[in-house]
């Protein structure tokens, strides 16, 4: 190869590679330019907020319906935990607490139990524990017709309305009983008719004499009732007075008379 074909060949290079520098120094000097302009964004760190989690406790919830007068089991109750603020001096913690109480009522699943929802089996008989205090209990002879065709059970809700044969009239003495039993039965897990000749009704003393004094005047017929209905105000009556005039003769006077 000639000596003139080598110097053109090293000149090409050099010249190519002037240019190679000459280019990447410019890009680089057009980076520094645009970072200087817009600086980069600095991210702080996401904060985390921490949440305290509130302390639970445990409480003893009904784990299916739970009929009125039934001896608790095991399987009637359920152990669930909720925050201490919400059930506070409620309740009850412990499984075995409750083990062999009664139900005073009809309990729904997912309910909690309280103490006031419950009696001790040693609280007198079965019927006396499921009693209202200061309420007395009071049995009543029916047949299939007073006693709403068998639809009575334990639970429900009367009206009790009394016939008098001296004046053949009927009204209503006493309004939403309770029935406490049907026979010998405080409860029922069945909701089918049954035809019963006694119904235990739970009253006030003072309603109590109102029902007996009823029965010795004449027949006695229950009626059924929605346990939702509401509660009805008693009537205030309220007594007024007036004047009246009175004309003797030549003589007047006025006389105050209630009305």
């Amino acid at each position: 190869m000639s000596k003139v074909k080598i110097l053109l060949m090293l000149s090409i290079s050099i010249f190519m590679g002037l240019g190679a520098l000459f280019l990447a120094n410019n890009w680089i000097e057009k980076k520094q330019a645009a970072i200087s302009t817009n600086p980069p964004v600095t991210v702080e760190p996401e904060r985390i907020e921490v949440i305290k989690e509130e302390p639970r406790v445990p409480r003893v919830v009904a784990q299916n319906n739970i009929p009125l007068g039934t001896p608790l089991e095991a399987k009637h109750v359920k152990l669930e935990y909720y925050p201490e603020d919400l059930v506070i001096n409620t309740g009850f913690s412990s499984i075995t607490e409750v083990i062999g109480k009664l139900a005073r009522n009809e309990i729904f699943a997912g309910d909690l139990l309280r103490n006031e929802r419950l009696v001790s089996p040693g609280e007198g008989t079965t019927l006396a524990a499921l009693i209202s205090p200061k309420m007395r209990a009071v049995t009543i002879r029916v047949n299939d017709v007073i006693g709403v065709a068998g639809f009575l059970l334990p639970g429900d809700y009367v009206d009790v309305i009394s016939a008098q044969k001296s004046t053949s009239r009927a009204q209503t003495v006493l309004k939403k009983i309770k029935i406490l039993a049907v026979d010998q039965t405080a409860r029922t897990d069945e909701s089918k008719p049954i035809i019963v000749r006694a119904v235990t009704l739970e009253l006030t003393p003072r309603q109590a004499e109102s029902l007996i004094t009823s029965k010795s005047k004449g027949e006695l017929q229950l009626s059924l009732r929605n346990p939702n209905d509401p509660e009805e105000k008693p009537r205030v009556y309220r007594r007024t007075t007036d004047s009246v005039t009175i004309i003797k003769g030549t003589d007047t006077s006025r006389v105050n008379v209630r009305i």
